[in-house]
């Protein structure tokens, strides 16, 4: 997820003591659980924690008509009523199933008995152009044909080629519907590449992920006394994570505008995302990452001083993001709990740090150092492995005669989900050294 697990847990700690504990069991249970979903509870947590902090906060209270939204907020004379969603570009993706073509494409090429990687997909699109913008459409064939066209099409034509004896293999495909290249160079494995349209950036105001997502939450707090808000947290939609837009693409701004426009019922609208931004201490540091939000406020609202005054004091409670929302997007449908420090290693002197979690899975015998951190460990061990660095320093300690001295755990706070672990050789042992 785009937080750490031990950064969500104080948070969800914390909220024992404004919510009941049902809520904030459920919680916990949406976060436990793989799945596009996990992010939204994720952006429910840091938001209700988040203003906790600055005021009285109730969660699912009843509207008239028997939605329950998930925030109802106080703070002196501000009273208002708003829902936390979280958008993604999914429909989108599925419409546009380049992934999934990939997949099977390099499955196929297993089968074939084909290097791994390799593989560039060039998929050309349709520009639908109509007075109100564009869409953009990949040439593809429907998602529910792609095994077909696989095992009927390219194995095919792939097979042809590899019988006639041709190391780089081509195949270009070009009718009404569908417009897709495939180059398969044993040369390049074990990388893939590939290349299409954007075809998840907006170009209609009002037909994009960001405002579908606005709309199905507009109709659910119909009937809410006081200002009303939607409060939208990034799961990997384009809408969001941009900084501007194309001459020929629609702006967050706008969307959110047009929003406003057609439902007058919403005073305002706040959008949370990830910003990343490369080190100022160069490409060897890792990148930064902030949280960003940006708050729109219907023209003529008297509140919106306090509003933003609320919110900014609201994100300074949220956690240091791990990651950006396309990468926990991804995360988040995974089963299992990550890595931590898994495979990084620090050296000095006599003194050797690993992975607390990764020391003690090697403990317990799932792994080994020869495994380099990997995460599929049966996986690492089917390709040939590279020499650990560790191990070696490990196995030359031994061999001198030195046996660890100390070991110590080095621990981190909440904004990491791993701590290390510090071994300290000493002096050579005549135990397992000859006598001096």
């Amino acid at each position: 997820m785009i937080y750490p697990r031990r950064a969500l847990q104080r948070r969800l700690d914390e909220l024992r003591d404004r919510l009941a504990g049902h809520v904030v069991d459920k919680l916990a249970e949406r976060l436990n659980r793989s799945g596009k979903d996990r992010l939204a509870a994720m952006w429910e947590v840091v938001v209700l924690h988040g203003l906790s902090r600055g005021g009285t906060l109730q969660n699912e209270v009843a509207l008239p008509s028997g939605r329950r939204p998930d925030i109802g907020f106080e703070q002196g004379a501000l009273r208002f009523t708003a829902d936390v969603t979280a958008v993604s570009d999914e429909g989108l993706h599925k419409d546009n199933a380049y992934r999934e073509l990939s997949g099977l494409i390099e499955q196929a090429k297993r089968k074939l008995k084909l290097p791994i990687g390799g593989l560039h997909l060039a998929v050309r699109a349709r520009h639908n152009r109509t007075k109100r913008g564009t869409r953009t459409v990949l040439m593809l064939p429907p998602r529910g044909t792609l095994q077909q066209f696989v095992s009927q099409t390219v194995v095919p034509l792939l097979r042809e080629q590899i019988d006639a004896g041709k190391t780089v293999l081509r195949l270009a495909i070009d009718d009404d519907d569908i417009g897709l290249d495939i180059t398969i160079d044993p040369a390049k494995s074990p990388y893939s590449s590939g290349s299409f349209a954007a075809y998840n950036t907006p170009k209609i105001k009002d037909r994009n992920s960001l405002y579908h997502a606005l709309r199905a939450k507009a109709d659910q707090l119909r009937g809410a006394d006081g200002l009303t808000g939607v409060i939208v947290g990034d799961g990997d939609c384009v809408a969001l994570s941009r900084c501007s837009a194309n001459w020929d693409e629609v702006s967050t701004q706008q969307i959110v505008t047009e929003f406003l426009r057609q439902f007058s019922s919403i005073d305002f609208v706040l959008l949370l995302s990830v910003r990343e931004t490369k080190s100022r201490f160069g490409t060897c540091a890792p990148p930064v990452r902030e949280n960003a939000a940006s708050l729109f406020v219907r023209a003529g609202c008297e509140e919106r001083h306090t509003l933003n005054s609320l919110f900014d004091a609201m994100v300074r409670h949220f956690p240091r993001p791990a990651m950006t929302p396309v990468n926990g997007a991804l995360r988040a449908r995974e089963e299992g709990y990550g890595l931590g420090h898994h495979g990084g290693y620090k050296m000095l002197g006599s003194k050797v740090r690993i992975g607390l979690r990764e020391f003690t899975e090697i403990f317990a015998g799932l792994r080994t150092l020869r495994d380099n951190g990997a995460k599929n460990v049966e996986a690492a061990r089917s390709r040939p492995q590279e020499p650990n660095p560790v191990q070696a320093i490990v196995v030359r300690n031994l061999m001198e005669g030195r046996l660890p001295a100390s070991i110590e755990i080095i621990k981190t706070d909440e904004n990491d989900n791993d701590d290390w672990v510090e071994i300290r050789f000493g002096e050579i042992d005549p135990a397992i050294a000859p006598l001096r």
